[in-house]
């Protein structure tokens, strides 16, 4: 699979940003929103990577209110749900058609259609998301780059959320780790 640079995808949330214009509003500016988006950070210990664990909650006074009514594809929270685990910090999302549909169970051509349907359209007034397809020429793949105006995102180490006996006893076992190795 062809790796986006981080450069590149700079580019392309810059491009988005000036395309939506005064319809971008950074996540932690928004009101009363659909999603709240809380990504745990934890660290590999073999690898020293970064692992993010989005969990998702919806707002379901917003959807009680009759934002989401009855007549809405069953699918269409689902689908709105796997976009905005794989928000970042900015509200941005880059997940493939593929990935949407793993993660949805939902047929390909479910997953287009509500793209197709749902996308850069006003819904009672709010738009659930925002769609640009960036071509990037011949012999690369297309990207598709999502905007979710209606999502908070809030990152937390999960160390974090230790209290401080778990921190120590962590710390007691990577001791004894170390110590088993030698």
């Amino acid at each position: 699979m062809n790796k986006v640079p981080q450069s590149k995808i700079t580019q392309y949330r810059k491009l988005m940003k000036e395309d939506l214009g005064e319809h971008y509003i950074h996540p932690q500016d928004v009101n009363n929103p659909l999603f709240i988006i809380q990504n745990l950070a934890s660290y590999d210990k073999y690898s020293g990577d970064i692992i993010y664990t989005p969990y998702v909650s919806v707002n379901t006074d917003l959807m009680n209110d009759g934002y989401l009514d009855i007549n809405m594809p069953k699918g269409l929270i689902t689908l709105m749900m796997a976009i905005v685990s794989h928000v970042d910090k900015e509200g941005f999302a880059f997940p493939s058609i593929d990935r949407l549909t793993e993660m949805t169970g939902l047929s390909r051509s479910t997953v287009l259609s509500y793209i197709k349907t749902f996308g850069n359209n006003s819904i009672k007034g709010r738009t659930l998301f925002y769609k640009k397809r960036i071509s990037r020429g011949k012999g690369k793949f297309d990207i598709n780059l999502y905007y979710v105006p209606a999502c908070t995102v809030v990152f937390t180490d999960v160390e974090d959320l230790q209290t401080d006996e778990e921190k120590l006893l962590s710390l007691q076992r990577d001791v004894e780790c170390i110590h088993a190795v030698d």
